[in-house]
């Protein structure tokens, strides 16, 4: 979330951080652990879906899916994840309808400078009352 907050994911490989979230998690019980192999826990679980919000996963899944489907009337492909804001790791518009500010990190680049209200609207915004939405 700090390199997504000072606008600078492009300094990892996201890929590469994705795969490893990916394998941390347990294929039999569920949810992730800090390395792969160990036990899951709640912590890493949350933070690491919170991670792979930040980096894109869920949309190019998401993607990829209604891509591959003809009908997409199964629930995975009616499955809509929401963004997650990173300095709360709340969704977006749950910060947004908390009214929620923050400190955003400038740079001395004024072309790169961001308000927090200019955070927020990176993400795109579902509408408040959308039932199919999970709460990632």
């Amino acid at each position: 979330s700090s390199l997504c907050i000072l606008g600078r994911v492009n300094y990892i490989s996201t890929r590469k951080l994705e795969g490893f979230i990916l394998k941390c998690q347990d294929d039999e019980e569920g949810g992730i652990a800090d390395r792969p192999d160990n036990m899951a826990d709640v912590f890493h679980t949350f933070f690491g879906i919170s991670g792979l919000s930040l980096l894109g996963y869920f949309d190019r899944v998401q993607a990829q899916k209604t891509s591959n489907e003809g009908s997409g009337n199964d629930e995975c492909s009616s499955r809509i994840y929401r963004k997650i804001d990173p300095l709360y790791a709340l969704p977006t518009d749950v910060v947004q309808k908390l009214n929620l500010g923050g400190q955003v990190v400038k740079s001395n680049d004024a072309n790169d400078a961001i308000s927090a209200d200019d955070r927020l609207k990176q993400y795109s915004k579902l509408p408040p009352n959308n039932k199919s939405s999970l709460f990632f």
